[in-house]
């Protein structure tokens, strides 16, 4: 009994574990991607926040697992500007390359060896020059296409102008934001056309796979095999249009309309009135497991979920009490992930897909630190012909994300205190 529970812890952790992976990783990669394929570097990509777990360095970027999962970040050049990282007339040492060109920058300590001075003026985002006072008097070099900003062990890359986030066309840029929770999307229509694909999809037009014994579609004469193309005159295109017929008319005699084989049958069917008011005839589906009705059912699994998400949305700004009672935290959602994992894959890849959805559609919500807040300042550049000021901006995004954070810690502790773990 112990090892079996034992079992079953490490299954849930593991399953949290690999939930909150893909759903981070595959949100910044999507950032991330576009980013690359539009020309902005990228320094870092890091799953989770605060201190680096694990990183390791690949070409032009630093890829980490950070200790906090609760997210991931992918930053990005030139998105605040650069000039920000220094103030005129502080100390700085930088070294030359063979072209005379800045390679490193950064405080005297860290580059001994270089040529000091006193910060005359920096431009990143034009000219890409930094000029120094110096013992020698005034100095002004071009900053290479590889210019790095040494702060202890750490080294932040300089972008040049062509590489910057913020000197993107406008359309790149949100191309950039919504590509994140977009990647969301398709992994949540990937998983739920996979399930469809498993468990099958009811083939269109509908088709009987077997008729219950006493029940109003046996009465009626229909066999297996049976394929309905017609009810009351309405054609039939899929088993869900079937099952809504059948439910609004509970006692209604409804015509049917049969292909057996080569033959056109013509049958009544008096659906059954269950408890819950709707009616019934007792067959099931015949199902396919082909790629194409698999991809079409995920798909109409993501709208409905879609729908069903921005109307319990909806019940935040009318309930009062939905935010305590509904919403799930981390905690909450931890412990949901972790009863799945040890019901089955499939039960953690239809949670898995469902969270997903929730993670894309709340970060296109204009709330500040999220995508759709930076797509709503985006709108607004667009509309007034000019971009607001980045500091203003990252000044929102900051305070919201602290806000966030606090919001998150309610949360956790409304989800502690709910679900009674100690």
């Amino acid at each position: 009994m112990p090892s079996a529970i034992l079992a079953g812890g490490l299954k849930s952790v593991i399953g949290v574990i690999v939930v909150f992976l893909v759903l981070v990783t595959i949100h910044e990669f999507g950032h991330f991607i576009v980013a690359k394929k539009s020309g902005v570097l990228v320094p870092r990509f890091a799953i989770g926040f605060g201190p680096a777990i694990f990183r390791f360095g690949k070409g032009e970027t630093e890829y980490s697992i950070r200790l906090f999962p609760l997210g991931g970040y992918v930053q990005l050049a030139g998105e605040i500007p650069q000039d920000t990282y220094f103030k005129k007339g502080e100390g700085l040492s930088v070294v030359l390359d063979d072209h005379g060109e800045v390679h490193f920058v950064g405080d005297p300590k860290d580059l001994p060896d270089g040529i000091k001075g006193t910060l005359h003026s920096i431009d990143s985002s034009r000219a890409f020059t930094i000029a120094l006072d110096t013992e020698d008097g005034f100095h002004q070099w071009r900053m290479s296409r590889r210019t790095f900003l040494v702060s202890g062990k750490d080294r932040i890359p300089l972008a040049p102008p062509d590489r910057q986030m913020g000197q993107k066309p406008l359309w790149i840029r949100m191309l950039i934001v919504l590509a994140g929770p977009l990647m969301n999307v398709v992994l949540t229509v990937l998983l739920f056309s996979v399930i469809a694909g498993y468990v099958g999809v009811p083939a269109s037009p509908p088709q009987v796979a077997s008729v219950e014994a006493s029940s109003p579609a046996q009465r009626a004469g229909l066999h297996p095999g049976d394929v309905i193309t017609a009810v009351d005159g309405q054609a039939v295109h899929s088993w869900m249009q079937l099952v809504v017929q059948i439910q609004n008319h509970p006692k209604d005699k409804l015509s049917f309309v049969v292909d057996r084989g080569a033959q056109h049958v013509n049958l009544t069917v008096i659906p059954r009135l269950r408890q819950d008011g709707t009616g019934f005839i007792g067959v099931s589906p015949a199902s396919t497991h082909s790629i194409g009705p698999s991809i079409s059912g995920g798909v109409s699994q993501t709208v409905y979920y879609s729908q069903m998400i921005y109307n319990s949305l909806g019940t935040l700004f009318t309930h009062r009490s939905a935010f305590v009672k509904d919403v799930a935290g981390p905690v909450k959602i931890v412990a949901v992930i972790g009863q799945q994992a040890q019901l089955g894959l499939l039960n953690l890849m239809n949670l898995t897909a469902i969270l997903s959805l929730n993670l894309a559609i709340f970060n296109l919500l204009p709330i500040p630190a999220l995508d759709g807040s930076r797509f709503l300042f985006m709108i607004v550049e667009f509309l007034r012909g000019r971009p607001i000021d980045p500091r203003k901006e990252y000044l929102v995004h900051a305070v919201g994300f602290a806000l966030l954070i606090l919001l998150t810690v309610f949360r956790t502790y409304l989800d502690v205190t709910q679900l009674k773990l100690f």
